[in-house]
Parts: structure tokens; C-alpha cells; sequence
């Protein structure tokens, strides 16, 4: 292990050295007119930073536009979404192979805001499943804005991701069709076998635009670098032994030259159907013996792990309304997530199955008005409503207890949460002013209303008593309604040193409200006769979750010519509350401790003759919260780690070839856990065919084989290590595996 973990540094550290010396080289040889001084800086648009489509030469703040072609290439050769996000934007936490979670997943170590075409994947309850939800094959691009911003407001303490989505009006006149399919295995035995395929339909006209696809994926069984299959994900399920659909279609009608409607909607459902389940020993003799613990064949469940999610989507734009330009959009969003059966401990020893449903309707309209030269104003109001439900499955424990929980019978269901409904109703007014030819002035304010409505709720370890005859009644926990509305400012300046670098800064404020359903509902009671007398319980009336407002400040520097590119930044967050959760109930409370994060960010490539791109990014990041004797590491659970990244490339005309590595950093915490360092290579690469419009992309992923306990593994021990043996929770990444695929455009 160690001598892996030593032939990947160096690799990496030539990969990296590499690229520095490929950057002096290519700047002493200067390419050819296209060169310095007649390219704009980073002129890619965006939409994510005003809602506008906008030059990020223009923007205060650093942005990351991941395009179609890079997506796909990945994609097709093995890898997720999260992992190509992971590797493309520095200050984007690294991904954990096989995870079906992204929690702890940060971006500049907070909160980030999951959108798809500016529809919100985050809920009120943090269920951390955001790209558990589409297909790589159907999107367009990804825009991510980093940091805290007053434009989007609550959940948006680290930045805002929006994946916009693939539809007619992207695609070339007429009709079009496409289809892939590829597989994957790391032929570590019969079950170690993946495999995808997705097809669409497309059409653009004069006046109408469409798309229709399909894309589905089926996993089998993961295995680790030492050639043992991986241990089953109990908390947050992985995504082995998976079967995943997304159905998307888009439809747009172009009303006139200035008018448009667009209207799209989505159907997703990934479920996870195991054969393999984790072995707890006869009558769960592992629990006091934990070398009993073992994966075996044999498992069966009437409750598995899934992701459904429907959406739709309108859209209507208008160019010239009263002399402005007008958006207005409507979104509906239904969700039902599950999980994998869990051991609990109150009232006593049992086995449950989490499934939460979420509906999320929102309203956003924003005018664009120009009433200056050099004066753009963006001002609007959002509305949205999250309505939160949750149950659980409670197992026949006889069954559990004599197959040592290979089988899991569903014996009844019962509440696990209150009902949890956010209505939230925010204004915004957005102003960026061309002081100058090189000088953009930045600024804005958001007001934001939010109020969380908690229904009455039994506490969930007296309804499981309830149902098993212990008991006959209890004391319900009152509900109630709490308010929290706040002004969140930013203002920022982007100034032009030349045509092709550029210089930064700006402060902006965020809101996040931490998990309601895991703070409310809590209640000690007394049992005497049958009846649960309550005796005292978190609620609303007397003990209402607090918000918790963050205040970012960031400069940065970008510079490209078309041949070299490179941008960096610094930033400080800073709150002065934080969310502590409760080891053993899981429960979480928001404490008087100021938590501030800080780091700093780079990437930079270069074109280089003959087909030869090389590139790095890194991010240094630091999680800390203030304690009677001063700064501390923040727990591992949430705390973001630092990694270095790096990739040399080649492409001629049919053939390109990618070899990047990553090394994520060992980070440890004030209660004594880490996350292990590790350092990952893959190769990746495709191969055109000519005059066919058919593409081969193949990859080698964890290309030597390492060995290694993934960043949601080594969370998951200090998250869940005192309800059971850390073994256990220490999930291992996927050992080397290949893919192959193949895509036909007609």
C-alpha cells in the first residue's frame, strides 16, 4: 500500500512540475497572432452570477464553466458527475467513488446550492443526494459560482452550482439523433460488471425547439483495490448493485423575436436492489463481537435504497417588456428518497428504513433594465415552498435477529420527523456599472423572508413502542410556526490590468438554515401504564432553530490569452454560529461558536504544439471553529480537505489521450479522527472515426490500483462510530477499473 501511495505522489509531482515547465517553455516561445493581447479575458457567458447571461470578465467573483465536451468525455469513460466536478473545480470538495451522498461534499468549505436550469436540488432536510439526480448524458454544461451570494440568498453559503440541461435549441437545425452505450468492470469476479446505454431525439426550427431522452445505467458489485468487494454502504447507500433512469424532454416555442417559452420536465429514479448486504452474526452477535462482521451473499429486503424525482419546468422570457428585458419562471419538484435499514437503540435494540418525500414549488421573476450607458440593474422577487414528510419502516426483528440481518420483513411504518414546511419570499435588486473600459463596480442587496412551519409529532422511538404493544399512547410534542427574514448585502469590482488579465475582490453575505427535521420532534417522556407522559421536548415554542448568517470575503486574479490561462483566489468566511451534531441520536442544535473557513484556490493550463495541453489546480482549505483555548480543526464530518490536481493531454485529429491525477490531503480533527491522504491517477482517452459521426471513449480508472478508505468513509467513522464498530462505516474507494463506450450521432 505504501509503495502505491508513493509511485502515485511522484507521478503527480511530475504531472504538476510538468505543467509549470510546460507554462515557462510555452511563454518563451510565443504562439503565433491568436496569442497575447487580441483574446478577451474568459469571455465564456454565464448565467449563474445575475441571472443575465454575463462575460465573467465582467464578474466581481470566481466562476468555473464546465462545458458539454468535457463532461461527456469523462462521463463516457467511467466517471460520475461528482467525481468530473471534483476534479475540474479546485475549491469543490474531492468525490467518493461508489457514494451515493455527496454530504460533507463542500464547495470553499460551506454549503452549495444544487440547481438544475435554476430549479433547487437542496430541501429543508440537508439529505445530501443533489447529484443522485440526472444523467451526465443530459447536460449541456455546468456554471459554478463560488462563494456566498446575495443574489440566490439560503443555501448558497459556498457558491451555487447549475447544471443546465441539454435541449433543442442547442442543437444544430433540424432533426437529429443520438445514441451511446459502454460497460465497465474492474474483472474482479462474475458480478464486477457496469453497464449504460441513452439515447435522444432532437429538433430545431424556425420557430419550435425539442428534445427527448432516455439514458439508464445498471452496477454491479464494487470491489477495492485489494481485490475484496466493498463493504454495503448502511448509512448512506452506495451505488452498487444500482439501477438508474433519467427521462428528460424539453419543448420551446420561439413567439416572435423577443419572446419565448420553454417548457421541460424530468423523471428520475435510481434504486439500489443488493443480493450482498452486511452480515451482523447470529442474533447480531457482531455488535458485541465485531470480527463477525462480514459481506455475505443471500440478502433481501421488502425496503430498498432509492432516489425518485420528478420536475417540471417553465420558463418565459421576454426581450422588451416596457423597454426591459423579463423572466419569469415556475418550477414544481417531487422527491422520495430512501435509505438502507439501520440499527437503532431507543426504546430499544431495532432495525428501520428512512424514506423522506419533499415537494418543492417555486416562483422567480427578475427584470433587466439598462436605463444608463455602462448601467445594468437586475432587481425581482423569488418565492418558494418545501413541504417535508418522512416516515420509517420498522423491521420484524425475529427474522433480522435469525438471519443476522440478511432479511428484512417490514412489520410497520411509523412517523420519523415532524412535517417540515419552508415558505421563503425574497426581493433583490442587483446593479453592475462600466465605471470604465477596464473597471466594473458590482453591488446588491437581497431580502429575504422565511418562515418554517413544524406539525405536532409523538416522538419516533414511542410510536415504535406503540407499534410493538409496549406501550399505548404518548403525549404529542407541539408544533408551531417560527419566522426569520434577513438583508444580505455584496459588493464587488473587477478592474482589467490589460486585454488578458484581470483583477478582483468582493464581499457578499449568505443565509442557511441548519436541518429542522433533525432538531425538533426531540422529547423526554415517562412511560407509566401504557401511556408516554412527555416531560419536556424541543420545539417551537420554546426553543426555535436559529439561522445563520455568513459573512465571505475574496480577491482573485484571472489571465488568459487563449494559449495560457491560470486564475487564483483567496477567501475568508466567517459566522458566528455553528451546527454541532450529537454523535449518538444524531441530532443536531446550532451553538454560539464562531466557525470561520479559509483558503485559497488556483488552476492554470496551457496549449502547447503538436496536440499537447497541460494543466494543474489545487485548493488550500482550513475548517475551523473557536473554542475556550482558542481555534480548532472543525470535526472531519463537515471539515473540507485540501487536494492537488494535475492532467497532460494530447489530441490530434481522431485520437486524444488524458492521463490526471489527484492527491487529496490527511486532515485531522480536535476529537482525534482524519481522513487518510490519498493519491488517485486515471487514463482516459477516445478515438473518432471519420466521416461517421461515431465516437470510442474508453479510461483506466484508479489507474495503479490503490487501496483506500474514500473522504465519505472516513466521515462516516466519526459520524457514526459510536452507534457501532468504525470498522464498519470505513468504506474503501473502487480498485482500478475500465470502461468503454460508444456514441453515434445521426
Amino acid at each position: 500500500m505504501n509503495v502505491k501511495w508513493n509511485v502515485g505522489s511522484s507521478l503527480l509531482a511530475i504531472v504538476v512540475a510538468t505543467a509549470a515547465t510546460a507554462t515557462a517553455r510555452a511563454q518563451d516561445t510565443s504562439q503565433d497572432g491568436e496569442g497575447s493581447g487580441n483574446v478577451t479575458v474568459l469571455e465564456p457567458i454565464v448565467v449563474t452570477g445575475s441571472r443575465i447571461p454575463q462575460q465573467i470578465s465582467q464578474t466581481a467573483r470566481t466562476i468555473y464553466v464546465v462545458d458539454a465536451e468535457e463532461i461527456q468525455a469523462e462521463a463516457r469513460s467511467g466517471k460520475s458527475l461528482q467525481q468530473i466536478l471534483a476534479k475540474t473545480i479546485p475549491s469543490f470538495d474531492p468525490a467518493s467513488e461508489g457514494a451515493r451522498t455527496s454530504y460533507g461534499q463542500n464547495l470553499r468549505g460551506r454549503t452549495a446550492l444544487i440547481l438544475i436550469d435554476g430549479v433547487s436540488m437542496n430541501s429543508a432536510r440537508s439529505l445530501s443526494r443533489q447529484f443522485d439526480s440526472i444523467d451526465p448524458f443530459n447536460i449541456e454544461r455546468v456554471e459554478v459560482l463560488s462563494g456566498a451570494t446575495s443574489i440566490y440568498g439560503g443555501n448558497a453559503t459556498g457558491g451555487v452550482i447549475n447544471i443546465i440541461t441539454r435541449k433543442g435549441k442547442d442543437a444544430q437545425e433540424g432533426l437529429h439523433g443520438e445514441a451511446t452505450g459502454g460497460m465497465a468492470s474492474g474483472f474482479s469476479g462474475s458480478r464486477d460488471f457496469d453497464r449504460n446505454a441513452a439515447g435522444a431525439v432532437t429538433y430545431n426550427g424556425e420557430y419550435w425547439d425539442a428534445r427527448l431522452s432516455v439514458a439508464g445505467t445498471r452496477s454491479g458489485a464494487y470491489y477495492d483495490g485489494d481485490g475484496t468487494m466493498l463493504i454495503p454502504d448502511i448509512t448512506q447507500t452506495s451505488t452498487a448493485f444500482n439501477k438508474r433512469i433519467d427521462v428528460m424532454g424539453s419543448l420551446g416555442f420561439q413567439i416572435d423575436d423577443s419572446r419565448r417559452l420553454e417548457l421541460s420536465g424530468q423523471y428520475f429514479d435510481s434504486e439500489q436492489d443488493s443480493p450482498y448486504g452486511l452480515y451482523y452474526g447470529p442474533y447480531f452477535a457482531a455488535l458485541a463481537n465485531p470480527d463477525l462482521f462480514e459481506t455475505r451473499n443471500g440478502y433481501e429486503s421488502d425496503f430498498n435504497p432509492q432516489t425518485r424525482r420528478s420536475m417540471f419546468n417553465a420558463t418565459y422570457t421576454d426581450d422588451d417588456l416596457l423597454g426591459q428585458e423579463f423572466l419569469l419562471q415556475g418550477s414544481f419538484r417531487r422527491e422520495g428518497i430512501r435509505f438502507n435499514p439501520f440499527p437503532g437503540t431507543s426504546p430499544y435494540f431495532y432495525f428501520g428504513g428512512s424514506s423522506q418525500d419533499t415537494d418543492y414549488y417555486s416562483v422567480k421573476a427578475a427584470f433587466i433594465a439598462k436605463p444608463l450607458d455602462g448601467l445594468t440593474i437586475t432587481y425581482g422577487v423569488d418565492a418558494d415552498r418545501d413541504s417535508f414528510t418522512s416516515k420509517q419502516n420498522i423491521f420484524d426483528m425475529a427474522t433480522a435477529a435469525q438471519t443476522g440481518g440478511l432479511d428484512f420483513d417490514t412489520l410497520g411504518i411509523v412517523g420519523l420527523y415532524p412535517d417540515i414546511d419552508v415558505s421563503t419570499v425574497a426581493g433583490f435588486v442587483q446593479a453592475a456599472y462600466e465605471a470604465t473600459d477596464r473597471l466594473t463596480i458590482n453591488g446588491g442587496v437581497r431580502y429575504q423572508y422565511i418562515k418554517t412551519e413544524v406539525s405536532d409529532f409523538v416522538g419516533a422511538a414511542q410510536q415504535i413502542a406503540i407499534l410493538n404493544g409496549t406501550a399505548t399512547s404518548a403525549d404529542v410534542i407541539p408544533g408551531g410556526e417560527v419566522s426569520y427574514d434577513a438583508a444580505l448585502f455584496n459588493a464587488g469590482a473587477a478592474y482589467k490590468l490589460t486585454d488578458t488579465q484581470e483583477v478582483y475582490a468582493n464581499f457578499s453575505q449568505g443565509f442557511e438554515l441548519p436541518d429542522p427535521a433533525k432538531y425538533y420532534g426531540i422529547g423526554n417522556y415517562a412511560l407509566s401504564g401504557g401511556v408516554y407522559s412527555l416531560l419536556g421536548s424541543v420545539n417551537v415554542g420554546d426553543s426555535a432553530l436559529e439561522a445563520i448568517k455568513t459573512n465571505s470575503f475574496e480577491v482573485g486574479y484571472r489571465f488568459n490569452d487563449g494559449t495560457y490561462r491560470f486564475e487564483a483566489a483567496g477567501y475568508y468566511s466567517t459566522s458566528d454560529r455553528s451546527i454541532d451534531l450529537n454523535r449518538t441520536t444524531l441530532a443536531v442544535d446550532v451553538v454560539d461558536q464562531e466557525r470561520r473557513v479559509y483558503g485559497i484556490e488556483a488552476s492554470g493550463s496551457v496549449r502547447l504544439d503538436h496536440g499537447f495541453d497541460v494543466g494543474a489546480s489545487g485548493h488550500w482549505v482550513k475548517t475551523e471553529v473557536k473554542a475556550d483555548g482558542g481555534w480548532e480543526n472543525e470535526s472531519i464530518g463537515t471539515a473540507s480537505v485540501s487536494k492537488l490536481g494535475g492532467h497532460l493531454g494530447w489530441t490530434n485529429d481522431t485520437l486524444s489521450l488524458k492521463f490526471s491525477g489527484q492527491h487529496v490531503f490527511q486532515l485531522d480533527d480536535a476529537d482525534g479522527y482524519e481522513i487518510d491522504g490519498y493519491t488517485l491517477f486515471d487514463l482516459t482517452g477516445s478515438y473518432t472515426f471519420e466521416n461517421t459521426d461515431t465516437t470510442l471513449r474508453f479510461g483506466v480508472l484508479n489507474l495503479f490500483d490503490n487501496d483506500y478508505t474514500t473522504v465519505w468513509g472516513a466521515r462516516a467513522k466519526a459520524l457514526y462510530g459510536a452507534l457501532a464498530d468504525e470498522a464498519i462505516f470505513d468504506y474503501k474507494g473502487r480498485g482500478r477499473t475500465f470502461a468503454v463506450s460508444l456514441t453515434k450521432v445521426f
